[in-house]
């Protein structure tokens, strides 16, 4: 099957027009590409630019307003709670982002939620930019009930709950900051799509069909299907109480909604939330702080490999590797898509990015 190979900054500039093209303004444009093909040069080719025509496929339906701008719903010197309007996610969270980094810089500590929102993109582009800044920072989507089902909840075999991820940045002297960001379904949905488009079956233990039997093949899910929690069959209660939470937390974006009435159906609840704390509001400099982060993942470095692996790495490190080698080598895209990528930029008439096939 033919690979698709892309530089990032033409890549960067065909999202962008894309987006421009559905109805996004100039900056709203810039930030979902930036957004998407950092997440290729990262590894996570499920949150890339894959996502691009189901963008337009919700934009075509209605469910994305591809100008709306988030609104502040309620505020106060610590809290804020933002409405996306159900336009991109990427660019709603990170106003919300930006306000939380910007209010704990004076607070110590401050939070922010957005409410009606579409795909966020990969949590860890979030977290990366706040620890860069110096201030630990947490992000956390995730909904259960009624909307947005994919995943099952241990013991059970119907969807309930979303993939529903959180991703941790802590800022960190001398090096890149620590990063985690992972869905807490098995794998996330998107790389589903990945291996869908390549060919491929899933390793076993991700998914059951719509019986609740386990399967490996990527249309089994998309015919009804569902992901399990981390840790599967045999301790997937852990992955299962790490998605609630992520509804649960991220449900704070409906605080000001009207409660569910009684028998009015399956309830929902979730959404999504910015945590930003200041080292230095816990005492002391900030530098200190992120010296000793600095220390620890160095050491942790230093562990003795197992058998097999050149050397342990720390949280966020694979990603730092990837977009070092993908920004020379390019981004590999699997044909089919490309392909649907050159579907959806005939239909807009947006010039594809520089190119190459393998």
């Amino acid at each position: 099957m033919t690979t698709v190979w892309c530089p990032a900054p033409s890549l960067e500039e065909f999202v962008a027009g894309t987006c421009r093209a559905l109805g996004a303004a100039d900056d709203i444009a810039a930030e979902v590409a930036h957004h998407l093909v950092r997440a290729n040069l990262s590894g996570h080719d499920s949150h890339g630019v894959l996502r691009l025509p189901w963008y337009a496929d919700q934009v075509a339906r209605g469910d994305l307003h591809p100008a709306a701008r988030p609104s502040v719903v309620r505020e106060t010197p610590g809290a804020a709670l933002f409405d996306a309007g159900r336009g991109f996610g990427h660019y709603s969270t990170l106003v919300a982002l930006e306000w939380a980094l910007a209010h704990a810089r004076t607070q110590g500590v401050a939070a922010a939620t957005v409410r009606n929102s579409t795909h966020i993109g990969r949590l860890g582009e979030y977290t990366e930019r706040g620890a860069g800044q110096g201030l630990v920072t947490i992000v956390t989507i995730g909904s259960a009930g009624e909307t947005g089902r994919l995943v099952a909840p241990f013991g059970g075999r119907e969807r309930f709950l979303g993939t529903n991820p959180w991703s941790f940045g802590v800022p960190a002297a001398g090096r890149p900051p620590m990063m985690y960001d992972a869905a807490t379904s098995v794998i996330a949905e998107g790389k589903i799509r990945v291996a869908q488009a390549k060919g491929v079956p899933l390793q076993p233990g991700c998914i059951l069909d719509a019986e609740g039997r386990p399967s490996t093949a990527p249309d089994d899910f998309y015919a009804g299907g569902m992901l399990l929690p981390v840790g599967g069959e045999t301790a997937g209660h852990k992955g299962y109480g790490y998605s609630m939470a992520a509804a649960m937390v991220g449900g704070l974006s409906m605080s000001a909604d009207a409660a569910p009435e009684a028998g009015a159906g399956r309830p929902n609840i979730g959404g999504v939330t910015v945590l930003a704390l200041d080292p230095a509001a816990f005492g002391g400099a900030d530098t200190s702080y992120a010296a000793r982060v600095g220390a620890t993942l160095d050491a942790v470095g230093g562990v003795t490999p197992a058998p097999g692996v050149p050397r342990v790495l720390a949280p966020g490190e694979p990603e730092e590797l990837t977009r070092e080698e993908r920004g020379h080598t390019g981004i590999p895209l699997p044909e089919a898509t490309w392909r649907s990528l050159e579907q959806l930029a005939g239909r807009l008439d947006v010039a594809l990015p520089e190119h190459r096939e393998e």
